[in-house]
């Protein structure tokens, strides 16, 4: 069929007196091409082959935009229902931060990709692709479409929206049909798709762009890792300048002003976008209200005051949360029992094995309700934590968690101290169960591991109280090693207002007084082991009691008691306590005959921790009688006894001790090095106090290196 270029080649044609084949030569084209333009089978020329056709036939000015305007493509004429689609919600209107991801984002879609933003509810995964998806809408001049698809609209239904907004009514047929007809209709156009909401990758595929030309943002809750040819974008909170700035820009500069209770404001927001648009709005209809009063309101209630009916905090993680399963549901409530959750203790909470724990672990990652942050470690986000510990967990789950912590506590017992006297109260049946240690070292980092978590229990209701008793009287030789006083404290106060049975009671009471360093707690406890008739109980009470009181009447009452029950053990550490209360008077030959026969009764026992103990204070002794050598002796042997052992405690006292032997012999390099090792292990356990002590100490050093 002639086409209008195909007449007007022709005509010039024949009154240039050319030939096809001559025309063709001299435009530099085939003859085939200019054939197939006269014949009407091709109607739109490269602009190339009409200027190369023009000028090979000599047209004038006229003539030529005439031969032009034939080849150009002639748009159709435009009804209101064909104009572009504009379909894009409006942009958010204070949107801050996020420079990098809005940076990624763009390069991406200008380069007609297909983008998946993921991450946590509230964290600003709709607003990011709006806020890009506005600013490119110029790129993209054949339209802009929008569907919301809620997690749940289907592939089918998706697809009929998206045809019947660009004008292609769905004339049925199957999901790769009508995919097909989309993908269709999508080619040769520039038009971007945001697709907000999605919950699996078959939801998306079908709805996806197929040539170049058109781009796709999806944002989903979940990791969509199989759709294939996707980039993917993860969101994770803002950078705590970033969400000082977005609460600026709900609630004014002005009100925002006093940086530390912004600062606190956005930390308890978890720096989550949401919740920080959430708590600025709130500032901005509270005008009386100053920054740090909402501050103190949220550290009370924070999902109260972050919640607004079905646009809040709780109704955006319920959206996650109801996708779940029924037993994954459960799990998700479980695991916010603990600020992280590790494999064995998820193990334990859902009663299977570590694989299985694992799959759901992963399961509530994908769909970003964790965060796996080491091998085998997952945390939950606070807020997120927060709305999961508002559900009750199962205590029969939690039995199960302190029943192993019960295990591994009475375990490091029968490790560090074998011959200890709360041995006789315990039942060996508690440590069954626990991870196969042989040392107390590997025990003691074990639950150096889980060291949160032991917090976490003890402040969960529903863990039985019996099983907490077992716990914090187990953790003895744990807490006492590391030196975590605090923790040890709260564990036993919790387990005093729990203990029933009398012996239980008054040993939970003397290890709150050797906590917290408290002679009464040590005092009610001799007084109640004494009611029970318990001189076992009686002779380590008073073995506490004279490390707390210090005083020499203390310990050699309690050295006569041990010596008349032939309790050698107890005889070696009331020595040793003995002789620090020498030590205090000025009696420091008498200090150390008593350190020299707790050594010696420690190593007839076989007791290496105390054996490494009461070498440190004879290092420390002889350091303060300018006996150097003695003491590096001393110290030296101490400080492999701590490592074999597995405490750091020992470990960094006795490095102190060393540098400052070092620091006596005037040697500061060897002091620096030494006090420099031992900081950096006080620093890894967070023994506050030794790295100031340490830090005074190597202040003394100078320079040296």
């Amino acid at each position: 069929m002639d086409s209008a270029l195909g007449l007007l080649l022709r005509r010039h044609r024949i009154a240039a007196g050319l030939t096809q084949e001559a025309l063709a030569e001299k435009a530099g084209l085939s003859g085939q091409a200019v054939g197939a333009l006269e014949r009407g089978d091709r109607r739109h020329p490269h602009r190339e082959t009409v200027l190369r056709l023009a000028g090979a036939l000599g047209l004038g000015a006229d003539d030529r935009a005439e031969f032009a305007a034939a080849a150009a493509r002639t748009p159709r004429p435009r009804c209101e229902a064909s104009a572009p689609v504009r379909q894009l919600p409006a942009a958010p209107v204070r949107f801050a931060g996020r420079e990098a991801e809005v940076a990624e984002l763009t390069g991406l879609l200008e380069r007609s990709g297909v983008v998946v933003v993921a991450g946590m509810p509230g964290v600003g995964k709709t607003s990011l692709a709006l806020h890009v998806a506005h600013r490119l809408a110029e790129r993209f001049p054949d339209g802009q479409l929008y569907l919301d698809l809620r997690g749940s609209v289907s592939p089918e239904d998706a697809l009929g929206r998206l045809l019947r907004a660009l004008d292609r009514p769905d004339h049925g047929g199957t999901l790769a049909e009508t995919s097909a007809r989309l993908r269709s209709a999508l080619a040769g156009r520039r038009v971007l798709l945001v697709l907000d909401d999605a919950a699996t990758a078959a939801q998306v595929e079908p709805l996806l762009p197929g040539t170049v030309g058109s781009a796709a943002v999806v944002t989903s809750r979940r990791a969509m890792d199989t759709l294939p040819q996707a980039h993917h974008l993860r969101l994770d909170v803002l950078p705590e300048r970033e969400a000082l700035d977005l609460l600026a820009a709900y609630a004014g500069p002005e009100r925002t002003a006093d940086a530390s209770a912004a600062e606190q404001v956005v930390e308890l927001c978890g720096r989550l976008p949401l919740a920080v648009h959430l708590a600025g709005a709130r500032l901005a209809s509270r005008p009386a209200w100053p920054l740090a009063h909402l501050a103190r309101r949220l550290a009370v209630r924070r999902l109260d005051e972050l919640d607004r009916d079905d646009a809040g905090i709780r109704a955006s993680f319920a959206v996650s949360v109801d996708q779940l399963d029924p037993d994954d549901q459960t799990a998700f409530t479980l695991f916010g029992v603990f600020e992280d959750v590790s494999l064995p203790v998820a193990a334990r909470l859902l009663d299977v094995d570590s694989l299985s724990a694992e799959l759901v672990l992963e399961r509530l990652t994908d769909l970003h309700l964790l965060q796996a942050t080491t091998p085998g470690r997952y945390r939950m986000h606070d807020l997120v934590r927060t709305y999961a510990r508002e559900q009750r967990a199962d205590p029969e789950a939690l039995g199960r968690v302190a029943d192993l912590f019960v295990a591994v506590a009475w375990r490091s017992v029968a490790l560090a101290v074998p011959h200890s006297l709360r041995g006789t109260w315990a039942d060996p049946a508690w440590a069954a169960g626990a991870p196969d240690f042989t040392t107390a070292a590997a025990a003691f980092a074990w639950l150096d591991e889980h060291r949160a978590h032991l917090s976490d229990l003890c402040r969960t209701p529903g863990v039985p109280a019996p099983v907490l008793v077992r716990l914090a009287i187990g953790l003895f030789p744990y807490y006492l090693s590391r030196g975590h006083r605090e923790d040890w404290a709260e564990m036993c106060g919790l387990a005093l207002l729990l203990a029933s049975d009398p012996r239980a009671r008054a040993i939970v009471e003397m290890d709150l007084g050797v906590a917290l360093r408290d002679a009464g707690h040590l005092r009610r406890s001799l007084a109640q082991f004494r009611a029970l008739g318990d001189t076992d109980g009686v002779a380590v009470c008073l073995t506490n009691l004279s490390e707390v009181l210090e005083t020499v009447e203390t310990g050699e009452e309690s050295l006569a008691l041990a010596r008349e029950l032939g309790l050698r053990c107890v005889e070696a550490a009331v020595l040793e306590q003995l002789g620090n209360a020498y030590g205090k008077t000025g009696d420091h030959a008498r200090e150390l005959r008593c350190y020299e026969d707790s050594l010696r009764l420690s190593s007839l026992e076989g007791d290496d921790r105390a054996c490494a103990g009461v070498l440190h204070r004879i290092g420390a002794l002889h350091r303060r009688s300018g006996r150097t050598g003695d003491a590096a002796t001393a110290l030296g042997r101490s400080l492999h006894l701590f490592r074999e052992g597995g405490d750091p405690a020992g470990e960094v006292a006795c490095l102190e001790e060393l540098g400052l032997v070092h620091l006596l012999r005037r040697d500061r390099v060897a002091a620096a090095e030494t006090l420099r090792r031992g900081l950096g292990i006080a620093e890894r356990h967070g023994d506050l106090g030794r790295q100031a002590s340490l830090r005074q100490h190597l202040a003394k050093c100078g320079g040296a290196s």
